[in-house]
Parts: structure tokens; sequence; C-alpha cells
């Protein structure tokens, strides 16, 4: 047997089961877009699976980060609240999924937000963003001219010794 078409698997369903085919066609829509659609916290969800909603995704993200940093709050607070607000970067994610996602609370959109980001830096479609404190900055120029100045004390102590050498 070939590759089934969708028309053939509603009459398997019509003619097996004895449902219409339209009853064949809601069965089968359920259980493909209605299990695992979002995913779970160890296994990503269906949705994934398009690139589509991929894009839209980082979309989304980059629309937290900017408001993240107008607001200076962290990236669940800020989520949670574009959800509240129904903000057009929101929007415009839930019409690229087909979901209606201001159906589920803002608290699970946000815990939402951060499985599916980290699941998909795990799979290596997102990329880690390394961000540091200006306490951290501050401590890495530090330790940089510790070894300069190191480096400095070498270089002279080398330069005594061959010159103590020539002698």
């Amino acid at each position: 047997m070939g590759k089934l078409s969708w028309n053939d698997l509603r009459l398997i369903y019509e003619g097996q089961f004895g449902v219409t085919a339209d009853e064949a066609n809601k069965w089968i829509a359920k259980e493909l877009f209605t299990k695992n659609w979002y995913g779970t916290q160890k296994q990503p969800g269906r949705m994934w699976e398009d690139i589509e909603n991929c894009l839209s995704f980082s979309e989304l993200l980059i629309e937290i980060e900017k408001f993240k940093k107008e607001k200076s709050w962290k990236q669940t607070v800020a989520a949670t609240v574009m959800h509240e607000e129904k903000h057009k970067a929101v929007k415009k994610f839930a019409s690229d999924i087909k979901r209606n996602i201001f159906s589920m609370s803002s608290k699970t959109f946000a815990n939402y937000v951060g499985m599916w980001k980290r699941q998909l830096t795990e799979v290596g479609f997102l990329t880690r963003k390394q961000t540091y404190t200006e306490r951290e900055v501050i401590k890495a120029a530090l330790k940089q001219e510790k070894k300069n100045k190191n480096l400095k004390l070498l270089i002279q102590r080398s330069n005594k010794i061959r010159a103590s050498r020539r002698k």
C-alpha cells in the first residue's frame, strides 16, 4: 500500500468505525492539533515542527526583551504584563500559531514562554545571549589589568637577567 492521503484516512474511519466523514475529520483534527501542542517540561510540543511558529516566537522574544529593558523588569514579569495588556506582539504570535493564548492565564503564558525559550535553546534554534552586569565587567577589567601588570614585571625581570648575563 502506498502513501495514505487524508481522504483515505477519512474513509478508513468511515468504513471501520461507522462514523461519517465530518465526524472522522473532527476526531483526526482533535487528535493532531490538541494533544501535546504546547509541549511539556521534558519535550517540545508539536507547534515547533513548523518553522513559521519558531520564527514568530523569536520575534515575540525580541519584543519581550525590548519591553523588559524599557520597564527594567525581568522576563517573566514582562511576558505576564504583555499578556495581560494584550500587547500587539502577543496578538501576532497568537495569530501565527493559530491558538487563542488569551484563554490561558498570564502566569501560565509566562511559564510557557520560559519553557519554550529553554527548549528552543536546547534544540539549537535560539542561541544563548551572554549578558554581563556592570560589576562583572569591572571585575574582568581589573583581572586583565592585573595580568598586564604581571606581564610587565616578567618582561622587566627578564630584561634585567639578560643584562646581567651580558656583563
